[in-house]
C-alpha cells in the first residue's frame, strides 16, 4: 500500500527525512465524490473577496466550491485561523496536526502539517522524530501534546482527567483549550480530505489562503429546523441492509442513559466562565444573548479566535445545505457518531435537537433504541447506508470505499450525498471538542434558545 501524497510532493517538500506512514490506495483521479473546478472556476463560485481573490486554492476547496460555495469561503477561513491565527507555538501545532493526520492515514494532511512545520522552522531531527516512538529531541512538555494529539485521534475518550491537566500545567489554559480544537478540526478536516480523495497539488502544499470573505455572505444566526416530516417508524423486520458492527450492540439504550445521566454530573475540565466574560470575545451579531450551552462557554472563552470562525462555517452550512438536509435524519447521523465516539455529551445534544425537530420524548427513545441495536431495517435503506458509512468513518476513515460513496451518491443522489460526508466529517470536530473538555451535559433542552423557537405546547414531551 503507498501514501496518497505523490512524488512531485515527495521533491519540493524537500529532501528531509518524511516520517513513515502505510496509507490507503491513492484515489482514482478527480476526486471520489466530484471533480474539482479549476482555480479561475471555484473563484468564480466563492462569495465576494474583501482581499485575497485569485490565489490558488487547495484541491479540496475547489472541489466543494461548485456545490457548496458559501460553506467553502467559511471553511478557508477556519483553515486560515487554524493555522496561523492559534495562540499555539506553530512548530508544535504542526507537529501535532501531523500526528493527527498520520493516525487518520490522511497523507493530504501529513504533507500539509509538514510544509507548515518546516514553514515555521522546526529543524529536521524533530521531524523526522514525529515518526519514532517517544518522540526523541522533543520536551517532556511538547512530547505530552504530541500523545494528547494522538489520543484524540484514536480514541478521545480516553484522555484523561490527570493528562488533561497536565497539558494545563505546561501550557496554560487557553494553549491547551486551542489543542481541543485542533485536534477537532484535524479530525474533521482529514475525513473531508479522505472522502473527496484529496492528493497534493503538483507544486506540493499550498501555505494557508490569506483570504477574507465578505461578511455578508455568511450565515450568522442559526437556521431553526423546518415543520418535521415524520411516520411512524416500522417495527424491525430483522432483514437489514447494512453487516453487523460485533460489539455495536454490547452497550444498550439503557447502559447509554446511564452515561447520558453521569455526563451531567461529571465536571468539566476548564472552569466554565460567566456569559459576561464570554461576551467580550464574539462578534456583533453572533449571540445577541447568553446562552446556558456549556460547550459555547467553554469555547468562546478560552480559544475565540478558532471558535468563532467553525461556528461561522456550522451555521453557513446549515443554512446553505438546510433545503436538502433532513434534521431528524441528520440527528440520527450525528447521534451514531456519538455513539461510535463514546460522546456522551453529544449525544445529549442528539435527543435535544429531536425535540427541537418535533419528536417527543418516546419517539426519540425508540430511535435511539433501535440505533443502538443490531436491526437497523425500521429505517429506509439509504438511511441505513448513510448510518453504516457514519460507523465506519468513525473508526476507520481511510477505509471508506469507492463503492460505499457510490452508495450514497445512488441513494442522495451527488449533491446531498456531498452534504452526508461533509455533516457526518463535522460530527467529528463536535464529539472532540465534547471528549476533550468532557463537557457537563445540560439538563434542560438548550437548543430551542440555540435555534430561537418554542416547544409546540400541545406535544407530549
Amino acid at each position: 500500500m503507498t501514501s496518497t501524497m505523490n512524488l512531485t510532493a515527495l521533491l519540493v517538500i524537500g529532501a528531509g527525512f518524511l516520517p513513515a506512514v502505510t496509507m490507503a490506495a491513492p484515489p482514482r483521479e478527480g476526486g471520489r465524490l466530484v471533480a474539482p473546478l479549476s482555480d479561475e472556476d471555484a473563484w468564480k463560485r466563492l462569495p465576494p473577496a474583501a482581499k485575497g481573490a485569485g490565489q490558488p486554492l487547495p484541491v479540496w476547496a475547489r472541489m466543494l466550491a461548485g456545490e457548496v460555495p458559501r460553506t467553502t469561503a467559511a471553511f478557508l477561513q477556519l483553515d486560515l485561523a487554524q493555522r496561523t491565527r492559534s495562540p499555539l507555538d506553530p512548530k508544535l501545532r504542526a507537529a501535532m496536526r501531523w500526528v493527527a493526520a498520520h493516525a487518520d492515514h490522511c497523507g493530504y494532511a501529513e504533507a500539509y502539517a509538514l510544509a507548515d512545520a518546516r514553514r515555521a522552522g522546526l529543524d529536521e531531527a524533530r521531524i523526522e522524530a514525529l515518526g519514532r516512538e517517544g518522540h526523541p529531541g522533543w520536551s517532556d512538555a511538547d512530547r505530552s501534546a504530541l500523545e494528547f494529539a494522538r489520543k484524540m485521534t484514536v480514541a478521545s475518550d480516553s484522555v484523561t482527567d490527570a493528562e488533561f491537566a497536565a497539558l494545563v500545567k505546561h501550557f496554560g489554559e487557553n494553549r491547551a483549550a486551542s489543542m481541543v480544537l485542533l485536534m477537532a478540526y484535524a479530525n474533521f478536516q482529514d475525513r473531508v480530505l479522505l472522502c473527496l480523495g484529496a492528493s497534493v497539488e503538483p507544486g506540493g502544499p499550498l501555505p494557508p489562503v490569506d483570504v477574507a470573505f465578505d461578511p455578508a455572505s455568511f450565515t450568522t444566526r442559526t437556521t431553526p429546523p423546518p415543520p418535521p416530516v415524520k411516520s411512524p417508524l416500522p417495527k424491525p423486520s430483522g432483514r437489514d441492509l447494512v453487516a453487523d458492527d460485533p460489539r455495536w450492540a454490547e452497550d444498550s439504550y439503557d447502559v447509554l442513559q446511564g452515561r447520558l445521566e453521569a455526563q451531567r454530573r461529571k465536571p468539566t475540565r476548564l472552569r466554565v466562565p460567566p456569559w459576561d466574560e464570554v461576551a467580550r470575545n464574539l462578534p456583533p451579531g453572533l449571540i445577541e444573548r447568553p446562552s446556558d450551552i456549556v460547550w459555547y462557554r467553554i469555547v468562546f472563552g478560552y480559544a475565540p479566535e478558532l471558535a468563532v470562525p467553525f461556528e461561522i462555517l456550522m451555521r453557513t452550512a446549515g443554512a446553505e445545505g438546510g433545503p436538502k438536509w433532513d434534521r431528524i435524519f441528520a440527528s440520527g447521523l450525528f447521534w451514531v457518531t456519538t455513539k461510535a465516539m463514546k460522546c456522551s455529551y453529544c449525544m445529549g445534544h442528539c435527543e435535544m435537537t429531536w425535540e427541537v425537530a418535533g419528536l417527543t420524548r418516546d419517539e426519540i427513545a425508540e430511535r435511539s433504541r433501535l440505533l443502538a441495536g443490531d436491526d437497523w431495517s425500521s429505517f429506509p435503506a439509504a438511511e441505513q447506508h448513510a448510518y453504516a458509512f457514519a460507523r465506519k468513518l468513525t473508526a476507520t476513515p481511510w477505509a471508506i470505499s469507492d463503492d460505499e460513496l457510490d452508495v450514497l451518491k445512488r441513494d442522495f443522489g451527488p449533491d446531498r450525498a456531498l452534504l452526508v460526508v461533509l455533516n457526518a466529517s463535522r460530527y467529528h470536530y463536535m464529539t472532540r471538542i465534547s471528549n476533550g473538555f468532557q463537557l457537563t451535559l445540560e439538563r434542560e433542552n438548550v437548543f430551542y434558545d440555540y435555534f430561537n423557537t418554542r416547544p409546540n405546547a400541545g406535544d407530549k414531551r
